[in-house]
């Protein structure tokens, strides 16, 4: 028998796909080796609709390198910014990428916000960083086309896509630079065969429509796009029908022909012909089976042709109603590709593989010429469709079920792995093997049709799923290496470790299950994914979670910032959630670590809890501190393990699979100086990614939140002051209904605070008085850009807090943003603020009269000044919501 590996993990579409229209994808995709990489700067900057077209309707390896992870967006489906928004746009684009069947990579790039220039991200990334981590991805995916989203100039509208522009074309020369980037550190040369931009030149047919899968390639884009619900995208996905086919080729519908339009911006081939004169990406590169036979040493010529042979051959027997019929066909082909693997170079590897022969001093193998890494990565993937292709047509499910979500270090679990043959044809399961279970042999065990087998194994010994990529950045995460076959390790026992942006998102797992599978004479060894946790959520249905390990005894405080009022009392709860993981009971002491001034009673001296309990303990702290920053945690000690301070919550959206996000069981205690009048009482709509309701209780203002559809039931008149956060107004249209009452309340005597939206022009009620925003909309992005103080008499400068030039000092990200262009008289303007070079701007603070009330309406980015730790954001915050609070009021010290 030949032994066959087909270890690369199910494809993306296997979560999506089941059936005939996971068999055809993959049976029309055997032979299909061109490969496109497609390059943008942002999570949503991609082109599903080429994406779709390219992976699904042409079955052309297809992927989607993202410069950043998109941390310094916004959060329209809840509060979590920063990294958190990172590990969550990580997430939506893997899900639309399981829809488009796309490929998905990574550089290290930390996302610090708008940028009006590539100059000023420069200040951010470095070049040589960033272009390196483009080279890496370059080199390891080999792709025949790179396609950029973005130009690389002005017209790209932010700093960011300007950068990746020109990144992108950069990197298409740089690949193949072995002097600037050696083959040690960033992998074999790769010379991409042409460039491609965004343009009107050459338009894909994504309304082509495909009877398998039941839809237009614009349609699964659509789908895809959709999975951006953090930015708003959710509503993409409405498909409207139209009479008749549209524009793109016969059998279009659904109307969408606004995608998938290249213009060529560079080649290495077909020279000759007019970038406006091509039909195809491919025009001038040779995409058939014959370039790799002739690319081939003469001895696996024979075998290479004969995978092309069987190949054809599968795709001419596939019958849907009887797909094991073309199981045989395939193994086949499996057979002829991994015999062909095991007499070639694995080019990929093989310069990795050199490091350690270097290291034990052994002769240096010679580097792949250039159609042999084409042979390498084209082989790499008809392997992997062909072993998921087998399984299949072979009609064999396996699942690796574990019986909870995760393990504690050093604990051990059973796990179950049943494989049902619901084939035609009897199959051997020669071995198994799973991550963290037993090296030892296996008893082979033949499932016939219609049968099934379980076999239980313990495993031990797996690593967290915490975010791999979060740690310390400045402009751009730290340098990490990977095993190279995407399985985390809790420590690597594997000598081929590549840059972590080398290895694509939809490959890394927690752990593999691999069989040895024995049919039509052929010996296949297969993944079959990971070990799951089946559950069933009350509103999401049945999850299946990955099993990852876990500390022993977590310790977790409800956040990691907490202001006070700074020289005044303290006395308030803290929390301290205790989880245990392991098996058995633990008894472990417990310390505080507090800053002088601050006292801790309730806290025992330690704790005891049993197995996979949890316990909230409750800390009061009293005292008084100085303004300032100071560090404040609880730690766990334990002789087994030593001491602890760490836990996790749990990111859970339901288009998402879940996220841990661990941090240490620390916070900051910001003392701010801050005045607060006994009179304010604020009404608080949240708007996107807005956690500042819960700041304002810990500065002592009483804050009520109030849901949208909820205020028709409040009476107003209980509040001073009602804030309705940043884009509410888009994030909840329903809320615009209320305009009037909100102007009402205002005419009575309260203050209507209204911070910033999107497109503000498209909701003048909630203005009294004109104002218009030039496209695109002014923003101060330079977090230190000067501030002008317009009028110094202002109550909302004075009033219970003088603001100086200190409270502007230490902004995050951005000062303000969509501020408008012309603002009418009747508003007050007691600020302005402009980016260097920029003309000057009055529109970040604007305050006026409304009966017996104040209306105000604010561009600053005060959702992100006070999760930032800003203090003077947050005195400024306090004036703003005391506008209308008269100032006899002032609390006494």
């Amino acid at each position: 028998m030949t032994a066959l590996l087909a270890l690369a993990p199910l494809c993306s579409m296997a979560a999506q796909d089941r059936g005939a229209p996971q068999l055809d994808q993959l049976v029309r995709g055997l032979a299909v080796s061109a490969r496109v990489l497609v390059i943008g700067a942002h999570p949503d900057d991609e082109d599903t609709q080429a994406i779709a077209w390219l992976a699904r309707g042409k079955r052309v390896e297809t992927a989607y390198l993202s410069l950043t992870r998109g941390d310094g967006g916004q959060n329209l489906i809840g509060n979590e910014l920063g990294e958190a928004l990172g590990a969550i746009r990580t997430e939506e684009l893997l899900a639309a990428r399981r829809i488009d069947g796309g490929r998905q990579y990574f550089t290290r790039a930390f996302d610090f916000g708008f940028s009006k220039n590539a100059e000023e991200t420069a200040k951010h990334w470095p070049h040589d960083s960033l272009l390196g981590d483009l080279v890496t991805v370059i080199r390891a995916y080999r792709p025949h086309v790179i396609y950029s989203i973005w130009s690389g100039t002005r017209a790209d509208g932010h700093g960011h896509h300007e950068m990746a522009g020109m990144l992108a074309r950069e990197a298409f020369d740089a690949a193949l630079d072995t002097t600037r980037f050696p083959a040690p550190k960033f992998g074999e040369p790769w010379a991409p065969l042409k460039f491609y931009l965004r343009g009107a030149a050459m338009p894909l047919p994504v309304n082509d429509y495909d009877p398998v899968l039941g839809r237009t390639y614009a349609e699964i884009a659509m789908d895809s796009r959709s999975q951006h619900r953090s930015q708003g995208f959710a509503g993409v996905a409405l498909r409207p029908i139209v009479p008749g086919g549209a524009s793109g080729g016969p059998g279009g519908r659904g109307g969408f022909n606004f995608g998938g339009s290249l213009v060529r911006g560079a080649t290495r081939v077909n020279e000759s012909v007019a970038p406006e004169n091509e039909k195809s990406m491919f025009d001038g590169i040779d995409t058939t089976f014959k370039r790799l036979i002739l690319s081939a040493p003469a001895r696996v010529q024979d075998n290479l042709e004969g995978v092309s042979i069987k190949a054809d051959s599968a795709r001419a027997a596939l019958d849907f109603r009887e797909p094991w019929r073309v199981a045989p066909i395939v193994a086949r082909m499996l057979s002829a590709v991994q015999q062909v693997r095991g007499q070639l170079p694995r080019c990929a590897l093989r310069v990795r593989m050199t490091q350690a022969i270097q290291r034990a001093d052994v002769t240096r193998p010679p580097r792949c010429n250039a159609g042999e890494n084409d042979l390498d990565a084209a082989l790499e993937t008809m392997e992997k469709r062909a072993g998921q292709a087998l399984l299949a047509a072979a009609e064999l499910q396996v699942e690796a079920i574990a019986p909870r979500e995760q393990l504690a270090f050093g604990d051990s679990v059973p796990v179950t792995i049943q494989v049902i043959n619901r084939g035609r044809q009897a199959i051997t399961l020669a071995d198994l093997r799973v991550t963290g279970g037993p090296r030892r042999g296996f008893d082979a065990i033949t499932i016939q049709p219609g049968a099934g087998e379980s076999i239980v194994q313990s495993v031990i010994g797996l690593p967290d799923d915490r975010p791999f990529w979060l740690g310390p950045h400045d402009g751009m995460f730290g340098e990490r290496q990977s095993p190279f076959d995407g399985i985390a390790r809790v420590s690597s026992t594997s000598d081929v470790l590549v840059p972590s942006v080398a290895i694509s998102e939809e490959m890394r797992r927690l752990s593999d299950v691999r069989l040895t599978l024995e049919l039509g004479g052929v010996s296949v060894v297969v993944s079959a994914g990971p070990l799951i946790y089946r559950t069933a959520d009350p509103l999401l249905g049945v999850q299946d979670p990955p099993l990852g390990g876990v500390p022993s005894i977590t310790l977790e405080l409800d956040r990691n910032l907490e202001w006070l009022p700074a020289n005044k009392p303290i006395d308030r709860m803290m929390r301290v959630t205790v989880k245990s993981f392991a098996d058995g009971p633990r008894t472990f002491a417990i310390k505080v670590i507090a800053p002088d001034g601050i006292k801790i009673d309730s806290m025992p001296p330690s704790v005891t809890i049993a197995g996979h309990e949890q316990m909230e303990l409750f800390l009061r702290m009293r005292g008084m501190l100085k303004p300032g920053r100071y560090e404040f945690g609880v730690v766990g000690s334990d002789p087994a393990l030593g001491n602890f301070a760490e836990g996790f919550s749990s990111i859970i959206y339901p288009h998402i699979r879940p996220i841990h996000r661990y941090r240490t069981s620390g916070l900051y205690l910001n003392a701010v100086d801050i005045e607060v009048p006994p009179r304010l009482t604020v009404a608080y709509v949240q708007g996107v990614g807005d956690d500042n309701a819960v700041f304002l209780r810990q500065l002592g203002v009483p804050t009520t939140v109030i849901q949208p559809g909820e205020l028709a039931g409040w009476d107003l008149s209980r509040f001073s002051t009602v804030v309705i956060g940043t884009r509410a107004f888009e994030a909840n249209r329903g809320l615009l209904a209320y305009a009037p009452r909100l102007m009402e309340f205002t005419k009575a005597g309260g203050t209507l605070i209204i911070q910033y939206g999107q497109n503000p022009a498209t909701t003048p009620q909630i203005f009294p008085f004109p104002l218009t925003w030039q496209s695109p909309a002014e923003r101060v992005t330079v977090e230190e850009a000067p501030v002008t103080v317009l009028d110094r008499k202002s109550k909302v400068l004075t009033f219970p807090n003088k603001i100086s030039d200190e409270d502007w000092k230490g902004w995050v990200q951005e000062r303000a943003v969509y501020m408008p262009s012309t603002i009418d008289p009747r508003y007050q303007t007691p600020l302005e603020m402009h980016d260097p070079g920029e003309k000057e701007n009055k529109g970040a603070v604007l305050v006026t009269p409304m009966g017996k009330g104040m209306y105000v309406y604010t561009t600053l980015s005060l959702f992100r000044q006070l999760p930032g730790a800003v203090p003077g954001s947050a005195r400024l915050f306090v004036n703003l919501l005391s506008a209308g609070v008269p100032e006899s009021a002032r609390k006494v010290p």
